[in-house]
This record gives C-alpha cells, sequence and structure tokens, in this order.
C-alpha cells in the first residue's frame, strides 16, 4: 500500500506527470503480430521480451507511469482462441514485465505501474458490450489478477459505457485497489455508448478515482475533452490520444509514412494549459513521442 500513498502524494504536485505511450501498436511497430482478437496480449504469449524492452523504453524516455500490456487479458477475450486457461498467467507476467523494466532501468524517479482494463468487446462498439451478469464477472477477475500482480493502481480505460465503467469500478472497490477512469468519446465528447461525459464523469466520481480522463481519440477530440473535464471534474485530468496511424481490422492498427510527433506535442502543450494534469500516448505512438513530450515538459518548467 505505501507506493499507493506515494502516486497519491505525486497526484498532489502541481507539475504535470507524464505517462508512458501505445504498447499494442509499438508491439507491432516492432515486427511482432498483434492479431486480433487477443491484439497486444498475443506478445505475451511469443513474444514477453519485446514487451518488456518497450516498457524499458518508456522509463528511458522519461515515463513516470508505466500501463500493463493487459488490455486483452480477460476470459472474454482469450475463450475466442481457446486459451482461457492463460489468462491469470498472462496477466501476472504483463506485470512482472512493467516491474522488472523498472528494476532493469533503475530511474532516478519513482516509477508507478497501472493495471490496464478495457472494455471486454471491440472498444469502439458499445453494441458488442456484455450483460451485466457478465461485466460483472469478468471484471472481477479481471482486478483480482491485477491486484495479485502488485500494480499500483487500475486504471480502467477506453471506456465506453457507463454501464461496463461502473462494473470496473465495483471489481475496484471490491479488491480495496485505487482506480483511474479514462473514456472514449465522440466528436461531441460523448462517450461512444451515447452518454454524456457530465454523465460518466457523476457515475464514478462518488467511488473517488484518482483521476479522469480521456485516451483513444484524436488530438483535436482530446483537446475538446480536456475543456469539458475541466468544467465538470473535481479530479486531476489525463489525457493520451492517439498518434501515427489508423485502426485496422487485420492487426489491429495500421502505420502511416506520415509522422506527426511535433503536431502531438503541440496538442500536449495545450492539453496542459487547459489544465490537464498526466498526459502520455495512446495508439500510434513511441517512446520517441514521450521523451519529446518530456522535452517540452522540461523546457516548460525552465
Amino acid at each position: 500500500m505505501q507506493s499507493h500513498c506515494l502516486f497519491q502524494s505525486r497526484l498532489q504536485q502541481q507539475t504535470p506527470i507524464l505517462m508512458d505511450g501505445a504498447m499494442g501498436t509499438e508491439i507491432l511497430r516492432r515486427g511482432v503480430s498483434t492479431t486480433l482478437p487477443l491484439w497486444s496480449a498475443e506478445a505475451l504469449l511469443t513474444h514477453a521480451e519485446t514487451v518488456q524492452r518497450i516498457h524499458e523504453d518508456y522509463v528511458r524516455a522519461g515515463a513516470e507511469i508505466l500501463i500493463t500490456n493487459t488490455f486483452r487479458t480477460t476470459d472474454w477475450v482469450f475463450a475466442k482462441r481457446d486459451l482461457a486457461a492463460k489468462v491469470r498467467e498472462c496477466t501476472l507476467l504483463a506485470c512482472q514485465l512493467a516491474h522488472q523494466a523498472i528494476e532493469q532501468v533503475k530511474p532516478a524517479y519513482t516509477v508507478y505501474v497501472a493495471g490496464s482494463m478495457a472494455p471486454l468487446e471491440d472498444c469502439y462498439s458499445p453494441e458488442l458490450t456484455p450483460t451485466e451478469e457478465n461485466l460483472m464477472l469478468q471484471h472481477d477477475r479481471y482486478a483480482h489478477n491485477l491486484k495479485d500482480g502488485g500494480v499500483d493502481f487500475l486504471l480502467l480505460e477506453t471506456m465506453i459505457t457507463v454501464r461496463e465503467t461502473l462494473a470496473a469500478v465495483q471489481a475496484a472497490v471490491k479488491y480495496q485497489v485505487p482506480f483511474a477512469v479514462s473514456f472514449c468519446v465522440d466528436a461531441h465528447g460523448n462517450l461512444l455508448g451515447g452518454e454524456t461525459l457530465a454523465q460518466a464523469v457523476a457515475a464514478v466520481e462518488r467511488y473517488e478515482p484518482l483521476f479522469v480522463g480521456v485516451n483513444c481519440v484524436s488530438p483535436e477530440v482530446a483537446t475538446t475533452t480536456v475543456r469539458m473535464l475541466r468544467g465538470i471534474a473535481r479530479e486531476p485530468i489525463s489525457v493520451y490520444a492517439q498518434g501515427d496511424g489508423m485502426p485496422s481490422d487485420e492487426q489491429g492498427w495500421e502505420f502511416v509514412e506520415d509522422e506527426r510527433i511535433e503536431q502531438y506535442v503541440e496538442h500536449a502543450r495545450q492539453w496542459i494549459r487547459d489544465g490537464a494534469h498526466l498526459i502520455g500516448g495512446c495508439c500510434g505512438t513511441s517512446p520517441t513521442t514521450i521523451e519529446r513530450l518530456q522535452q517540452m515538459l522540461t523546457t516548460r518548467s525552465a
């Protein structure tokens, strides 16, 4: 519990917190398969060393938060490949790889491990959200495995419905693990499931999240959403948007030739001006993106 207290203390400091960047798309960028439905979790079965190296590169780039490679480590997803028996093993391995990366790099600052919990089904398809019974059962196991993996807090990310968000929140509360929530929204700032951002934030705030935010949207939508959150949320605000490329039905992501890291950094600069306290990168970003964000933050504070 000591690391939980340390992170809460860090949240109270005025200086921005730098999160890591993408895992799944970075795995793909390094030549390892990320075929659906396992997506980034496939590498836990085949190339665990690649996952650890990516974590290490994010620490070297300056990230204070590493997000575990558990975006798809659920019975719900693994059962589609007849691998449900591997879920707990893969979840614990993913947590171990993040911790090992920190030990390997030995940064001069504290790095926290956030346990990723994602929607059980396709994150852009709210109509596929499972029944309440399945949500409660699956997220209970999800949170339990991550707690046993020794994460500092749970990060409920890319959440698109209030119903599923609350199922994950209740699991976090049951296992007494601090949690944060990051929503995925449309261009109007509504969750993809149709609820308003104000409704979503109000639904989770009574459970006292560490922070609330937005992820897996374009930098432009992220900017709009941060401004909305500033007028809604009592908690610190996080934002990590999409970088280079676009979603793909086969490998989950497709890169384009045009790199937009400098544009991303300018958006991030605006997020901080607008009140974001935690910034990082989602699909299509890389350790280079995080390194540039760190340079921007250093220059800003000089």
